[in-house]
């Protein structure tokens, strides 16, 4: 019994004397910092349409000092496309029930993709010591906005809502130019608006008649900032290959797009252009009147002549279709998977997520319908779409380019040792064994 006691009393003593200890530096370190105020605004509050720049505000304000700025991050949500136009935050302040409070504006771009209401969820806030260390966590609030379809667009495919918005085309060589069975013509179409991105731009379609091939380019996007005003600006490139000679109707190019300032539906358009192919090759250029002519031998003159007529005839009998097949196999390397590969090991050699978005998706494109589906690239995607970022800190890295270029590498390699599936016969055996009984 006495040690009992004795053995309560040693224990009690002990608690006590760690009650009175100072708190240790782990524990004041991780202390959380005075709960911030989250204020979510959109601009414009209502009235959006489909496809128009809807400005996402998220402050974060602190009692007092800010000790270190936060992370800000928008989740996915339906039906809206997310993106973040500027990696710095700007710095605010206000009053708020008399307190003074300073923090930072995060600025998120958002384009709704369909009509009816859009719910945004709440903004995701990580709270940071001095050090930078995390140290808590805050939520902002919901916002929801009804989002109209104006009469005349159709809500079906990617709508551009903007106050200006120009198409410019050009071709080379000219259509009006003679062009022979084989030739290419290369059509370029430049679209530029105001306060769209060109990742948030419709895909062109590019038609052609029979007996003419179209190899579409990887788009080109030229965005500009200037004081917070996104100018998109995307290049699309596509290539004629003329099979056979005849006339060709090359239709027009079409980009829709609902005019903010003019409140009315428009069409942004390149000319249609018809194109006329001659059956033989284009005539080999030949020398100016004064050009000096060498003495020739009569014998040389007959054998060059007789190589001449040779060789007439056979660029006569085979050149357009020499012609085409050198065309259509330069056409076929530049769209190969192997090509479009080679793409993407370039765009993955730098830290431009846009420029390894789009590689990726026009190697994705050319994949043989015999290949399982590639890895997905959820980081690249968040990183262009979720804007998952720390402020003042890159969204994408070099380093997890070059992992995703490594998961890539490895699923290619899988894919082109896997032996070719043997195509089933079209037809049943002719003569079909039959058992003997």
């Amino acid at each position: 019994m006495r040690r009992a006691i004795l053995a309560f009393a040693l224990l009690l003593a002990s608690a006590t004397a760690r009650a009175q200890e100072p708190p240790s530096a782990s524990t004041t370190a991780v202390a959380p910092a005075a709960a911030p105020v989250v204020r979510t605004t959109l601009d414009p509050k209502e009235g959006a349409v489909v496809g128009q720049h809807i400005a996402l505000y998220v402050d974060v304000l602190f009692p007092g000092d800010m000790p270190h700025p936060p992370r800000v991050s928008i989740p996915d949500m339906p039906g809206a496309q997310v993106m973040r136009f500027e990696s710095q935050a700007t710095t605010i302040s206000d009053t708020v029930d008399g307190a003074r409070l300073n923090g930072q504006r995060f600025e998120f771009a958002v384009f709704p993709r369909r009509g009816g209401a859009l719910s945004i969820p709440p903004a995701r806030v990580t709270l940071l010591d001095r050090a930078g260390n995390v140290i808590g966590s805050a939520s902002g609030e919901a916002v929801q906005e009804t989002i109209q379809v104006p009469k005349g667009i159709d809500a079906k495919g990617v709508v551009v809502a903007t106050e200006k918005l120009t198409l410019e085309q050009s071709w080379n060589p000219e259509p009006a130019k003679p062009l022979h069975a084989g030739d290419a013509l290369v059509r370029t179409i430049t679209r530029t608006a105001t306060d769209i991105p060109a990742l948030a731009m419709r895909d062109l379609s590019f038609d052609a008649p029979e007996g003419v091939r179209v190899y579409v380019d990887t788009p080109q996007n030229l965005d500009r900032s200037d004081r917070g005003t996104i100018t998109g600006k995307r290049i699309d490139r596509a290539t004629y290959v003329f099979e056979k000679a005849g006339s060709f109707a090359l239709p027009a190019v079409k980009q829709p797009w609902w005019n903010l300032a003019g409140k009315q539906a428009e069409t942004a358009s390149g000319k249609a252009a018809t194109v006329t192919v001659s059956p033989g090759p284009a005539p080999a250029a030949t020398g100016g009147p004064e050009a000096s002519k060498p003495a020739i031998r009569p014998e040389t003159g007959a054998a060059i002549a007789t190589l001449v007529v040779l060789a007439g005839l056979a660029l006569a009998a085979f050149g357009p279709g020499w012609r085409r097949r050198a065309a259509e196999r330069r056409a076929q390397r530049a769209n190969s998977e192997a090509t479009a590969f080679k793409g993407v090991i370039r765009a993955c050699g730098q830290d431009d997520a846009e420029a390894i978005y789009a590689a990726l998706a026009t190697w994705r494109a050319r994949l043989p319908a015999t290949w399982p589906a590639p890895p997905e690239a959820r980081p690249l995607e968040a990183a262009l779409f979720s804007m998952d970022a720390d402020q003042g800190k890159p969204r994408w890295s070099r380093a997890m380019a070059h992992e995703l270029l490594a998961r890539l590498r490895h699923y290619r390699r899988d894919c082109l040792a896997r032996p070719a599936r043997p195509a089933a016969a079209p037809l049943p055996p002719l003569n079909p064994a039959r058992k003997m009984g």
